[in-house]
């Protein structure tokens, strides 16, 4: 008898551990409904990204989004308005391709920390640790804010 309220007791906690996620994600999927709600398509959005070598200030990069993908990328150094023409724009998200690495790095299970647009829905602030035991591996991206472009809807 002892035994089998030890192991129902287990499968509770084991039950309610696997449920957690679900609580988890509640701040994402509100979220995204609102961006989805918003119906951008085509936005520029900008971010910083913090990390050893941009401690304090680090350079602004600016994402254009036409038709749902990454169409220019420019970066935006720290201190200036000059704006550099990026490369490889394959490698830069969208606003549903952030929702997305949020996404992927919970059900990793990972250290994740997001604060997200009260309007909009979009990520605001964006923190993940993939390895706690690791220095350099977190990413750390703040958005500067999102911009619909003319004629886009």
């Amino acid at each position: 008898m002892r035994l089998r309220t030890t192991l129902r007791t287990a499968l509770v906690a084991i039950a309610a551990a696997a449920a957690l996620p679900a609580f988890a994600d509640a701040a994402l999927d509100g979220a995204r409904a609102r961006w989805q709600a918003a119906a951008l398509t085509s936005y520029e959005y900008g971010y910083q990204k913090y990390c050893d070598c941009h401690r304090d200030n680090p350079p602004e990069t600016v994402i254009t989004v036409r038709g749902g993908s990454v169409a220019g990328v420019r970066h935006r150094p720290a201190g200036t308005t000059t704006e550099v023409p990026g490369r490889n724009p394959e490698y830069y998200w969208t606003v549903n391709g952030l929702f997305e690495l949020i996404a992927a790095a919970q059900a990793r299970g990972v250290q994740v920390r997001a604060a997200y647009d009260a309007d909009l829905g979009f990520p605001r602030e964006i923190y993940i640790d993939y390895d706690s035991n690791l220095i350099g591996d977190e990413l750390d991206v703040r958005l500067t804010g999102v911009t619909r472009l003319d004629g886009a809807r």
